[in-house]
Parts: C-alpha cells; sequence; structure tokens
C-alpha cells in the first residue's frame, strides 16, 4: 500500500515507454509474473477447488473477488473469505481482492473514512502474501454502489480519510481505486474526486482501476492515456466482460469479443486486466447479467472459455 508506492515508480516508468512496458507490469504488482496479467472474477461463495484448477488451467494469472468491509464482523463470513482464499491458494491463484461497503456511512465522510482503512489493514495483514492489490471499492460513481449518495461531495472526503488513516503504514501490497463504473474523463465527477484525492494524498494509490465495458481499443488507450496524464498513475481494467446474449452474437458472439479484448489489452500494454465473470450468475437480475460467464452456471464450458484459453495460453 502507501510506503511501497515509490518503490514501483520506477516500473510506471517503463510501462509508459510504450511497448516494452507489459514487461514490467510484474514490477508494479510482484505477485504476476512477466507478460501474464489477466485474471478472472469469481464469486467467493461459490468458488471452488475445481474451478481454480480450471481457472489455472485456462491461463488465468489470478482471480478476483469482492469482499463487504461492513459484513466482517460475522465469522460465517470470514470463513467463507478465508475458504475462498483457501481455493485460491492450493491452486498456485494470487487474489485481487476489492473491498467496499454496502450500506451507507455510519459518519461523517472522513471519520468513516478512517474507519474502512482499517479494514482495509486488517485484510491486507490477513491475506497479504496472496494478493495482487488491494482495490478500494466498486464503481463507487454509481449510486447502487455508493449508497451514502451525494458522490461528489462524500466520496473525496471519505477516500482522504482512508489515505490519511493509511499513511506511513508499512505494506508490500498495491493499493488501487477504485473501479470507476467508466474511466475518469476530462470534466467528470470522477476526475474531479480522483484529482482531489491524489493531490491531497499523491503516494495513497499505486494504480486507477476502471471498467470499460462497451468502450473501443482506442477508446481504453485515450482513457490510459488521460489517467496518466492527469494523475501520474497507470490505469487498470479491474472488470470488463461481454453477455452472451442474442443482441451480442450469442455464446459465439460472446467468444468473439472476448478473443478481441484479450488482444487488445495485450497491445495496449495494461498492466493488469480482470474479465468478469468465470461462470454465469443465477442470482443476476435480469438475462443479461446471469450469462457473462465463461461457463454456465453449472460449470459447462462455452465457446468464450475456450477463446481465452487458446489466447492466455499463447503468451
Amino acid at each position: 500500500m502507501y510506503s511501497a508506492h515509490l518503490k514501483r515508480l520506477g516500473a510506471l516508468a517503463c510501462l509508459l515507454l510504450g511497448a516494452a512496458g507489459q514487461a514490467h507490469a510484474s514490477e508494479l504488482f510482484p505477485a504476476l509474473t512477466g507478460t501474464r496479467t489477466i485474471g478472472v472474477q469469481v464469486k467467493i461463495q461459490n468458488f471452488s477447488s475445481a474451478d481454480a484448477a480450471q481457472i489455472k488451467a485456462a491461463g488465468f494469472s489470478f482471480v478476483r473477488l469482492g469482499v463487504w468491509s461492513d459484513s466482517l464482523g460475522d465469522p460465517a463470513y470470514q470463513r467463507q473469505i478465508s475458504d475462498a482464499f483457501a481455493v485460491a491458494r492450493a491452486a498456485g491463484l494470487p487474489v485481487l481482492m476489492t473491498v467496499r461497503a454496502t450500506r451507507p456511512l455510519s459518519a461523517e465522510p472522513a471519520a468513516a473514512g478512517e474507519a474502512f482503512a482499517g479494514a482495509v489493514t486488517s485484510l491486507e495483514a490477513s491475506y497479504r502474501t496472496q494478493l495482487v492489490a488491494i482495490e478500494v471499492w466498486n464503481e463507487p460513481d454509481l449510486a447502487t454502489y455508493w449508497p451514502t449518495g451525494n458522490f461528489d461531495t462524500t466520496f473525496a472526503p471519505f477516500m482522504k480519510g482512508m489515505c490519511q488513516s493509511l499513511r506511513g503504514k508499512t505494506s508490500s501490497t498495491p493499493l488501487i481505486g477504485f473501479g470507476f463504473a467508466r474511466p475518469p474523463s476530462a470534466g467528470s465527477a470522477s476526475a474531479v474526486a480522483l484529482n482531489s484525492i491524489v493531490s491531497a494524498y499523491p503516494d495513497c494509490l499505486d494504480a486507477v482501476s476502471y471498467h470499460p465495458y462497451g468502450m473501443t481499443a482506442a477508446q481504453i488507450g485515450n482513457a490510459q492515456a488521460f489517467i496518466q496524464q492527469n494523475f501520474h498513475l497507470p490505469g487498470v481494467i479491474s472488470e470488463w466482460g461481454i453477455s452472451a446474449l442474442g443482441s451480442n452474437g450469442g455464446p459465439e458472439g460472446q467468444a468473439s469479443k472476448i478473443g478481441a479484448f484479450i488482444g487488445d489489452v495485450k497491445r495496449l500494454n495494461i498492466p493488469l486486466t480482470s474479465i468478469y465473470e468465470w461462470k454465469n450468475s443465477d442470482s443476476g437480475s435480469n438475462d443479461r447479467e446471469r450469462n457473462f460467464g465463461l461457463l454456465t452456471s453449472d460449470g459447462q464450458p462455452k465457446p468464450a472459455q475456450l477463446t481465452a484459453r487458446t489466447q492466455l495460453n499463447a503468451q
């Protein structure tokens, strides 16, 4: 986290030089090796040893999983987290852990951010040997995932409180944020908030994470450049996927688009990318949300799984 930031500035300089950059991604994220920087999202409640073995064989380099900070007091939930990490460890898969709360802030933003930092520090202490990075929050620019509301006035103070609390703490785990639903762009609320946070605490984050759903390779490239130029940090993709809907060409269309995306992020030298998601989610609220998986919900491979495996093992 915080104290590790300066150690990675040299690696960032290499990344920004262009084509040779991805060879240095492991300097930003030491848990990754060489050019193998693409992972896949799993859900802790159904992440099995069979899943982990198949994910490893498919060529993915890590798994992304989400943790809810306001559920950490529940022993059953703690066991669910530790079991998921144990499954990942047994398969030799590092973890990108995304941490957020699910309820509105119960204190004023800065104080709530300081309390949240305690949860981040505790989780890091428990799982540091397995972590690719800790990602702070997920899509706070959407009201669903920032239930406190008033993003423009509450998000930056919250994260400044977190950064202040983390300041000076010794950790080798990279800290990335904030899993924006759309990458920051000129004049956007996320860019304004991020600028406020980074200006006050320039060493808090090691990378800016975002979710480029529906974006072209050119648009992703422009987003990467904007992030580097404005915040002096690399951009990373902590979530991207395509649903196997008929409007996307069904399962074959999903496979084609995933293959193209993997090729794009390789060419763009993105230092870390996570694909959404490993298996279909029966709990999704609609057909789109239920069909992002590379496998069906009962574990049957879809064409996208073979496409991803072919591309990833060709690295």
